[in-house]
């Protein structure tokens, strides 16, 4: 049926304007669109943009597919993306007009569909090895809608393209939910519904009244928008689907080695937030627990793999592991767990981060022996969960044979002159764990050891490198080092991975971890106090633990990025992109908090709070009424806006007009007659009596003054004006 309204309307504007444009088929055939407006010429830096606007509807169909498929970009293979690239390309009339000459064009052109897209099914398979899955399913989305461009020869062929674009950007959604992918979404959103517009304005060369249209399908959708998310009763899902999980993003490696955190540690990115429910813990003692590293090669330490795990069940009971460790946190402090939620940001691996030491009781979640967080499924999406936090605790009061064993390992050889320096001092300080622990601490600090972020690169023996040579690291070098040395005296060690400390957000409700917070420390098992946290950083910079990766930063400036111009340049980056990053962030953590956030239980609490609604008929019942009462002011708006508005000169003679067709329907002024042509054939009709005539030319020649006379050069506000309509309205009364 549109198609036929806009056929007809074309066929009804003149030949003139048919030739001053092209048609959508002649543009999709190949034919040169060429401007005729000699008008469109002038002052072009102005009027750039009602160019863009006036473009003919099949440019907007491309134009909109670039907005479409950008957005994509970051979770899409290459290949797609270029395929999408080419054939958005071999649209344009200008390309299809060199194939348009041949015989064979059309057949070329589906010739290329059908290679694309049964080549791109095999990239499909070959990418993701699997029929199924989410990044799957969006990728041949996407590939169907490409694939689509290469017929794009008729209106319905648009209508196709457009209808099936808002399905592409609506999948953006299945992938993230940030304010950022709902920016690129609206404005991709925005360049379809221009193209739909075009579509059923082809023939309007200016472009004239597009944004307007745009404006009014906006603001008519905006408040049954508001209303919907507000009241639409949430759901739980009925299924759940999982990321493939290709993506790369920032975070702690599931391995380390002296120089990993070192892009980290500069990266102002957001790690997690944490809503405490309780008052917060202090700095110093805010260690975000991840991965711990028990098996070392001499540069790499990785976690051990023959830990145990255990997930949380009402009926299940807990190990001996676990219900050591509860029973001494319960003799030290009588006292409840502390709680706070964590708002992970995606990591596309499966630990999560708590405080020392964390616990769940969430089902998907499990607890390692060593006190690592581990999740069902790798994080692929912003995640939401609760943690319990006991403190103090006494973890493996008693060692295993087996844990000793993992944790005193150190290859045969390397790193000799560290290796020596451990038996040394361990021996002067009398074999007493602590008391050697102090000595290597007044080692470091008597020697001229400093924290950076821009060490120097290490080779083989990078224990002997780092403590004899170059003497310069941050958190891992330092970690790294203390741990092997504990080692090689005898004593269980193993190096901790996560983040430490944090500052508050913008708003001051909320804690922010970023990855410039990441950082590693130690724990040593001494004997009736089980697994200690020491953290051999504060050795040499203090402040990064009691004050935060950002006060060490701001205070060393530019002295902790290295030396030179580059060390400078890095430094400033730094400084605006933690400025940028933080206002970002706190406008994404508002986002995903109010909006993203907004399930089931905050729809029903808010809904109680602000309306009283109790129950979901009472929601649907509000949702209903309010949407009526926005649709009955949309619709009262537009019929006022587009009813017809007299002059005030003209209302009297309406009245009378309806007056009169009520006794005969020939005295009443038709659509198409004027009101002082009306008024003469009243006159005509009247001149068998000679009192209504009169009055008739009285009102005629008064009519004739307020309209085309004397007085319509006052405004209608005028005191003369308004004195001479009163005496006219008089004088038509009289005829009533």
């Amino acid at each position: 049926m549109t198609n036929t309204i806009i056929n007809k309307s074309i066929s009804g504007q003149d030949s003139s304007t048919k030739d001053a444009y092209l048609s959508f088929e002649q543009l999709a055939l190949g034919q040169l669109y060429r401007r005729t407006d000699p008008s469109d010429n002038l002052d072009v830096k102005k009027k750039w943009h009602r160019k863009l606007l006036a473009l003919p509807a099949y440019y907007w169909v491309l134009i909109a597919q670039v907005f479409v498929i950008l957005p994509h970009v970051a979770h899409l293979p290459l290949w797609l993306i270029g395929f999408a690239v080419l054939s958005i390309i071999a649209q344009l009339p200008r390309v299809k007009a060199k194939f348009s000459r041949t015989r064979y064009f059309k057949r070329l052109y589906q010739g290329m569909q059908m290679l694309g897209f049964l080549l791109g099914l095999v990239g499909l398979w070959l990418t993701y090895s699997t029929a199924f899955g989410l990044d799957m399913g969006v990728a041949f989305l996407v590939l169907c809608l490409v694939s689509k461009l290469w017929e794009l020869y008729k209106r319905r062929d648009a209508y196709v393209v457009l209808n099936l674009s808002l399905f592409v950007l609506a999948a953006l959604f299945l992938m993230d939910q940030g304010l950022l992918t709902t920016l690129q979404v609206i404005l991709g959103t925005l360049a379809v519904l221009l193209a739909f517009i075009a579509l059923n304005d082809d023939g309007n060369q200016r472009g004239d009244g597009r944004v307007r249209t745009l404006g009014v399908l906006g603001i008519g959708a905006l408040p049954l928008l508001v209303v919907l998310f507000l009241f639409f009763p949430r759901l739980p899902p009925l299924w759940s689907v999982q990321l493939s999980g290709q993506q790369a993003t920032t975070g702690v490696s599931d391995s380390m080695s002296p120089g990993d955190f070192a892009n980290l540690s500069q990266s102002t990115a957001l790690a997690f937030r944490v809503e405490f429910a309780e008052g917060r813990p202090p700095q110093e003692d805010l260690y975000w627990r991840g991965l711990v590293f028990s098996d070392f090669d001499g540069i790499t330490w990785r976690p051990n793999p023959s830990r145990q795990q255990w997930q949380w069940e009402s009926a299940r009971q807990m190990p001996p592991w676990l219900v050591n460790a509860f029973a001494t946190a319960a003799d030290a402090t009588k006292l409840a767990p502390v709680t706070y939620e964590i708002i992970l940001e995606p990591t596309q691996q499966r630990w999560l981060f708590g405080l020392d030491y964390p616990f769940t009781q969430q089902q998907d979640t499990a607890v390692t022996s060593d006190f690592t967080l581990l999740k069902d499924e790798p994080v692929t999406q912003q995640l939401r969960y609760d943690v319990l936090r006991y403190a103090p605790m006494r973890i493996d009061p008693m060692l295993s044979d087996n844990d000793r064993r993992i944790n005193l390992a150190l290859p045969s050889d390397g790193n000799p002159k560290s290796r020596a320096l451990a038996k040394q001092l361990f021996a002067q300080a009398g074999s007493d764990p602590q008391r050697y622990m102090t000595a290597i601490e007044r080692w470091i600090n008597q020697t001229e050891f400093r924290y950076t972020l821009a060490p120097p690169r290490l080779g083989q023996n990078r224990i002997d490198e780092f403590l004899f040579d170059t003497k310069a690291g941050f958190c891992e070098h330092y970690s790294s080092s203390f741990t092997f040395m504990l080692r090689a005296a005898g004593i269980p060690a193993r190096v901790v991975a996560g983040y430490q400390g944090g500052e508050l957000s913008r708003g001051g409700d909320v804690w922010e971890v970023r990855q410039m917070d990441a950082h590693a420390w130690t724990e040593v098992w001494l004997a009736g106090q089980g697994w200690v946290r020491v953290d051999p950083t504060a050795f040499v910079a203090p402040e990064r633990v009691e004050q935060g990766m950002d006060a060490i930063t701001q205070a060393q400036g530019v002295a902790m990025f290295g030396d030179g111009a580059g060390a400078q340049l890095s430094y400033q980056q730094y400084q605006m992109l933690q400025s940028l990053r933080r206002l970002s962030d706190q406008a994404s953590y508002y986002w995903q908090k109010d909006i993203v956030g907004y399930d089931q239980d905050s729809q029903a609490s808010s809904l109680l709070k602000w309306f009283n609604i109790i129950s979901v008929m009472q929601q649907v019942m509000w949702m209903a009424a309010i949407a009526i009462l926005i649709m009955s002011i949309i619709i009262f708006m537009i019929w006022q806006r587009r009813r017809k508005h007299w002059h005030p000169a003209d209302q009297p003679l309406i009245k009378l007009s309806q007056r009169l067709s009520k006794s005969d329907n020939t005295l009443a002024r038709f659509d198409n007659e004027g009101q002082l042509a009306w008024l003469e054939r009243l006159t005509i009709d009247s001149k068998n009596n000679e009192e209504l005539s009169t009055c008739l030319i009285q009102v005629m020649q008064q009519y004739r003054q307020l309209r085309y006379g004397r007085l319509s050069t006052l405004t209608t506000t005028d005191k003369a004006y308004k004195q001479a309509l009163i005496q006219f309205t008089n004088k038509v009364k009289t005829l009533l």
